[in-house]
């Protein structure tokens, strides 16, 4: 089991154009056919990062079949990154190639907000639908996993940090580092803003190899303690990783996560990281592969 690295959505919460929007942003990006569902990440036919609303589309879209999928680490609970709907899905699955259950990594206020939310739903429903169904199936498991340890799952070594991206004012967002089996560390840093000292410290001598960052606001400045990251800070989170120690020699990074409030269009998105970022960095796009 290597390494299948591909992005099934590259847009942020909104999509990419936001299907409400007639801005010239999203009208561009109409004409263009530039379109970014949700994000999410596939890191081998066995694994991936989130899985939100748009994850059964892209895998319908891209020919990306999620039978043989085991583990899935969530970041957050946002609806863009965690979608119980897509989840539940799995109870009407026959034939499948992957082992039951599949194990969704998540951190511990995640959990407890999930746990409130199906004790909530019970009584509206007669039971919380699909996501019992799964877990009475045997189908599904829902794993608390603690910031700022390893752990091992899915033949991976995983590291998770957490950032300032919070959700309800109770769940920090999680960033994962991911050693592959052939050695190779990614990081998958989505949501989040600037690392401050902990998370840096975490990070120093982890030889990262690959870089797979949020960038959602592009052309935006945004102030240093948001919890997105502009091309600007991009550029400066890869600047400290840099500094820290953090990136093996020849690492590389890709851009994801992208809203209608960045005002560049892919090309001159790409030209701005050409010429202001440290190492060399990829607009990533739906359905891209990472060799």
């Amino acid at each position: 089991m290597g390494m299948n690295l591909r992005f099934l959505g590259t847009g942020a919460a909104e999509q990419y154009p936001n299907p409400y929007c007639d801005c010239e942003v999203c009208e561009r990006a109409r004409r263009a056919k530039e379109i970014r569902l949700r994000s999410a990440f596939l890191l081998n036919e066995n694994n991936m990062v989130d899985f939100g609303v748009d994850v059964l589309a892209a895998s319908a879209l891209y020919d990306i079949p999620l039978y043989a999928i085991e583990n899935v680490f969530i970041t957050h609970t946002h609806p863009d990154h965690f979608c119980l709907d897509n989840i539940g899905a799995a109870t009407m699955a026959g034939k499948r190639s992957g082992h039951w259950p599949i194990r969704f990594y998540l951190s511990a206020p995640a959990k407890a907000w999930l746990e409130q939310y199906l004790a909530a739903v019970r009584p509206l429903y007669g039971g919380a639908g699909e996501v019992d169904a799964l877990l009475q199936m045997g189908r599904a498991e829902f794993c608390a996993v603690e910031p700022h340890r390893w752990f091992e799952a899915g033949g991976l070594r995983v590291f998770t940090l957490e950032t300032n991206h919070i959700v309800n004012g109770k769940e920090p967002a999680l960033n994962y580092l991911f050693e592959m089996p052939d050695g190779t560390r990614l990081l998958y840093a989505c949501d989040t803003g600037l690392y401050g000292e902990k998370a840096l410290g975490a990070l120093a001598g982890a030889r990262i190899g690959i870089v797979v960052t949020e960038g959602t606001f592009g052309s935006k400045s945004l102030p240093r303690e948001s919890a997105h990251l502009c091309g600007q800070n991009c550029c400066e989170q890869l600047r400290a990783l840099e500094r820290a120690g953090a990136l093996a020699e020849g690492a590389r990074a890709y851009i994801t996560h992208i809203n209608q409030e960045n005002e560049w269009d892919t090309a001159q998105y790409q030209a701005y990281m050409d010429k202001n970022a440290p190492i060399p960095v990829t607009i990533a796009r739906d359905g891209m592969e990472i060799g």
